[in-house]
């Protein structure tokens, strides 16, 4: 019997329902027309040639070629289970002893054969061990010695796989907390990365998947140089090649080691991509992972950073709504890609989870959510100025002094857009004001001060504002990384015909 035939059988309804539906959701007609097939079948399965037929109509050697590629893929999709329900398995051990009680040994024996099978095939260990347990009793039950030993001695290898498993959340837990030390002396650093590097070979594969996620996890945590050099980004990406192929291995529930793995990758890649290409990683970050359906309860911080880059990608690109009718005009990709980012910010922000603790982050992706809402229609523009005004405001007894250059600059951008000159300068003001004592984000102080210099030449073509903003653009010129503020003030100067010299 196939791997995938064993899970389907032991499914419960309600998974078995989920399954179906997550893979109807994803147009998986072919592994769907396969479960249904092993799930009509149910204990009386078809050999492989015979199940063959039902899903191709054939059983020729081409359509076997086809079926087994099926058969594995479809056991891969599983990982949908895997992660959202690492003990979709766990019911059958009830199962298995109401077998027991009712006298149906022979069942309650093949039952516990397929699922002790599949549990150590995705690694769930607390199903296997509950598995080995009954064997290894009705081995002794037997007179059955050496089965019944083998068996406990397997136990112990899958509690061991347990004991390493808990240890390393543990040392992570001990070491790489945000109250912990942020640097390390070289022999304190070595120590961490020895402790995790011994498993990076085991035999139980999320040990040592574990093991190397919390290797890379280490040097990004604690600043060490070596998380940016290729060998690093390489054990990354076979990371995540890993990751892909055993997707129906277990981890812990509420552990989203994929997205964790994604996190350190595009952490990896910021410093060292364009903007277009850190840009299309990201979009497929947010687009084809998707999430597991804990996230429900708690703020995704990785998914708001993506965001967030999406955000920075697009108004860098798109923020030229001081032209006239330049959103209403944007291309049709563009507003589609726009608006999915801006639903994807909404559908975060309507959750029930901001509680006391999480203000900052509530306001960061309010500012986020806003700057798409700025490269869309004058309402959504006034929606944005509204809103961050809303939180500038009620938000004032909150520590949040790192995220004012941001949330200025948006609004800032989108009086811009509404040609609202006194609300630019009000704004300028307040800004000013609040981040006197504050270290400042280059790019946004920059780009703050262009827009109200800007301004204040259009309605008052004052020279002193010409000369400020002369300033400014010599800056981000001299700048290598603030090229693309360079061009947008260019464009400024070029549209407003404000009498200053372009830098090419």
């Amino acid at each position: 019997m196939l791997s995938i035939q064993k899970t389907i059988l032991l499914l419960d309804n309600v998974h078995f329902e989920e399954f179906k539906l997550h893979l109807k959701k994803n147009n998986a007609e072919l592994p769907l027309k396969l479960i249904l097939q092993i799930r009509k079948d149910d204990w009386k399965q078809k050999e492989s040639d015979d199940l063959c037929k039902d899903v191709y109509g054939s059983k020729d050697e081409k359509s076997k070629k086809k079926f087994f590629q099926l058969v594995h893929y479809t056991f891969r999709l599983t990982s949908y289970l895997s992660r959202n329900h690492p003990s979709y398995l766990t019911y059958n051990i009830s199962k298995l002893e109401q077998l027991i009680n009712k006298g149906e040994l022979e069942k309650a024996n093949k039952l516990a054969e397929i699922l002790l099978d599949v549990s150590e095939k995705i690694e769930d260990f607390p199903t296997a061990i509950a598995v080995l347990k009954y064997f290894a009793q009705q081995s002794y039950i037997t007179e059955n010695k050496n089965n019944s030993i083998k068996f406990h001695q397997r136990i112990s290898d899958l509690l061991k796989y347990e004991h390493i498993t808990n240890q390393m959340y543990l040392y992570m837990r001990q070491n790489l907390n945000l109250k912990g030390k942020s640097a390390l002396s070289d022999k304190e650093m070595e120590e961490h990365l020895r402790f995790y590097d011994k498993y990076r070979n085991h035999e139980c594969l999320s040990l040592q998947m574990l093991s190397r996620y919390a290797y890379c996890h280490t040097l990004n945590y604690l600043n060490d140089i070596r998380f940016y050099s290729q060998e690093t980004i390489d054990e990354i990406d076979s990371l995540m090649s890993d990751l892909e192929k055993n997707a129906f291995v277990i981890f812990s529930f509420s552990d989203d080691i994929q997205l964790n793995v994604d996190y350190l990758k595009l952490k990896h890649l910021i410093g060292s991509m364009s903007k277009d290409e850190l840009q299309k990683e990201t979009a497929f970050f947010i687009k084809q992972r998707e999430p597991l359906r804990f996230w429900k309860n708690y703020v995704n911080t990785p998914e708001i950073i993506y965001l967030s880059i999406q955000a920075s990608y697009f108004m860098t690109h798109y923020g030229y709504g001081y032209k006239k009718d330049f959103n209403e005009n944007l291309p049709k990709e563009i507003k589609t890609q726009i608006e999915f980012y801006k639903q994807k910010c909404e559908e975060v922000l309507a959750k029930p989870i901001w509680n006391e603790g999480m203000h900052v982050r509530f306001i960061n992706l309010n500012n986020i959510y806003c700057g798409f809402l700025i490269l869309g229609s004058k309402s959504d523009i006034k929606k944005a100025v509204e809103k961050l005004e809303y939180l500038l405001v009620n938000f004032q007894q909150i520590a949040f002094q790192r995220l004012y250059d941001a949330l200025f600059a948006t609004l800032i951008l989108g009086y811009f857009f509404l040609d609202d000159t006194e609300s630019i300068q009000e704004c300028y003001k307040r800004y000013e004001k609040l981040t006197a004592n504050l270290n400042k984000n280059v790019e946004n102080d920059l780009s703050i001060k262009a827009i109200y210099y800007a301004s204040q030449y259009n309605s008052t073509q004052r020279k002193q504002y010409t000369e400020k903003l002369q300033g400014v653009l010599t800056k981000a010129a001299e700048n290598g990384k603030l090229k693309h503020l360079e061009h947008f003030i260019n464009d400024v100067v070029s549209y407003f015909n404000i009498p200053i010299k372009e830098i090419k």
